[in-house]
This record gives C-alpha cells, sequence and structure tokens, in this order.
C-alpha cells in the first residue's frame, strides 16, 4: 500500500493535483483500499457513487475526510475509465446547459447557450443506453437526482420559456434534450414548445394523442393529461383522463386512476362545473376505499 496520502486541504484544491498513489494511500490508510483491477472491475457494474459507498461501509475518515471516498471515486472513474461517462459529467454539462440558458433569459444576449448545447450533445453520445435504446435508468437516475426541487422546476419549465422568449430553437433543443433524459417526456415536452410557439391546436392533438396510445406507460399518459392542464385544454384534458380513470380502475391499477381522479377535480375545479365536481368526488371516495382495502394502513397522495 502507498504511503503517500492526500493532504486536508484535498477539498478547497480538489483531487487533481495529488498523484493516483496518494488518492489510494488515502483509501488504504482510511479503511477502503482498492486497485485498479478491483474498480474497473465495479465500473462496469455500477457508477462512482456507488462504489464510494460500498468503501463507505468501513470508512474510518472524519472531518475533512469524512466525503473522501465520493471525491476519490471521480476521480479515480477519470483516471482509469475515461471513456465511461459517469453520471457527474452529465450533471455538470445539464447545469452548464441550464445557467447559460438563464442568462440567456435575464437579457445577456451572448450567452454561451449554443455552445453549452454543443458540449452537452457530445456527452449525450456517451450517456450509457438500455436495450430500447433510451438512457440506463440507474444512471439517470444519479445524474440528476443531485439536483434539488428548485433545480427539477427550472428544468421542466426552461424549454418553454426560452421558447417564449422568443428563442425557438434553443426551446426545441431544450426539448429534445429534457425528452432524451426522461423518455416519459417523448413528445410532451415538444408539444408544450410548438404550443409557445403559438400551434397551440396541433400540440393539444399530439398530447390527446399520446392520452390514447396504450403502448405509452401510465406515465406518460398521466403527464400528457398534466400537459393538456398547463395549456389550459381543459375540455380535451377531462374528455380523455375520465375514460382512462376508468380503465385503470378496472385494471386494478388504483394509484393511476386516483391520480387521473386528482386531475379531473383541479378541472371541474378550475372550470366551476359543479356537477362534475360532485361526481367525481364521488368516483375519489371509491377509489380510496379501494386503494385502502388493497393497501392497509398506506395512505395514498395525490400525483
Amino acid at each position: 500500500m502507498s504511503t503517500e496520502r492526500v493532504d486536508k486541504a484535498w477539498q478547497n484544491k480538489g483531487l487533481q493535483g495529488y498523484s493516483t498513489e496518494a488518492i489510494l494511500g488515502t483509501l488504504g490508510h482510511y479503511g477502503a483500499p482498492t486497485t485498479e483491477a478491483d474498480f474497473r472491475t465495479l465500473s462496469e457494474t455500477v457508477w462512482p457513487a456507488d462504489i464510494a459507498q460500498q468503501w463507505g461501509s468501513k470508512w474510518k475518515g472524519t472531518g475533512p475526510f469524512k466525503v473522501f471516498p465520493f471525491g476519490a471515486a471521480e476521480e479515480l472513474w477519470r483516471r482509469w475509465v475515461p471513456d465511461r461517462l459517469a453520471p457527474r459529467e452529465l450533471s455538470e454539462t445539464l447545469v452548464e446547459v441550464m445557467q447559460s440558458a438563464l442568462k440567456l433569459l435575464g437579457g445577456m444576449q451572448d450567452a454561451p447557450l449554443g455552445a453549452a448545447f454543443e458540449r452537452m450533445n457530445a456527452v449525450r453520445q456517451k450517456v450509457p443506453l438500455d436495450e430500447k435504446g433510451q438512457p440506463k435508468q440507474p444512471f439517470i437516475e444519479r445524474a440528476l437526482g443531485v439536483f434539488n426541487e428548485k433545480i427539477a422546476e427550472t428544468f421542466d419549465s426552461l424549454a418553454e420559456s426560452l421558447t417564449k422568449a422568443g428563442h425557438p430553437q434553443h426551446g426545441e433543443a431544450f426539448a429534445d434534450l429534457e425528452e432524451f433524459l426522461l423518455p416519459e417526456r417523448k413528445g410532451i415536452a415538444s408539444a408544450i414548445v410548438r404550443a409557445a410557439k403559438g400551434e397551440r391546436e396541433p400540440a393539444v392533438a399530439s398530447l390527446e394523442q399520446i392520452i390514447t396510445d396504450t403502448s405509452r406507460t401510465q406515465l406518460s399518459r398521466l403527464l400528457s393529461v398534466d400537459g393538456l392542464i398547463h395549456l389550459g385544454a381543459y375540455p380535451q384534458a377531462a374528455a380523455h383522463a375520465r375514460p382512462v380513470m376508468l380503465q385503470a380502475e378496472k385494471d386494478g391499477d388504483i394509484h393511476l386512476a386516483i391520480d387521473l381522479c386528482s386531475r379531473l377535480e383541479h378541472i371541474f375545479k378550475t372550470t366551476g362545473d359543479r356537477g362534475s365536481q360532485q361526481e367525481v368526488a364521488r368516483d375519489m371516495a371509491r377509489l380510496s376505499a379501494m386503494h385502502d382495502q388493497m393497501h392497509p394502513g398506506h395512505g395514498h397522495r395525490h400525483g
């Protein structure tokens, strides 16, 4: 085991300037010895944060070295498996795109958003895909899981905001990125952008098509209802949500049925349709009773 060590300043300086021997020596000193061969083996099935968590189970470091396994795993990944994208690299590149977009929206006309998208496109080429050609879910969960709710809300709204601000090409590019990272939103983010460009009717029609497409996932169909509500297309949202809700109930998917029922509640409260509100209240009571029977002691929180 190497006798070299990383000093306490690593948190401020980063690990780029330290030798691999010093990083390995520090890992070994605090109870998590590893080798390049072991690390490469782990990298075939898990990501840096997972490796760090494995080291953490036997970690003895405190103070400045308490979180050292996470920094070490990221740095060793960059050195030993540079051809494999780490979730953090996607996270950082996405932050760069979002920051540039916000600068543009804030009035900085020369904000480097185009260059940020170019870098993101290069990163996208390295994102690991599953058998369907979609980003692997564990990878995306780790890449996006570092963001708080406020950042997530910004992510959700940027494509539309860019389009409404007179930057439709950037809006379309961000919607494309959004649908790549979150395939459940395929066709939905782009429909919102299309509506923001003034093409509301075809946007509504495309969202309606997703709702009725039984090959789409339940979440996609629910999100398309949300899209219609967002566009104020209440009659279309209600017309499609209710039959899908009843079918979900029939199929035993009570959670989806309740989520759709809550959307209907919102629609009819917004439109002031008291008769429909009463009908939906009866639906919700029935569905809630079914849920309680299926999951005793497990309350349901509306989506």
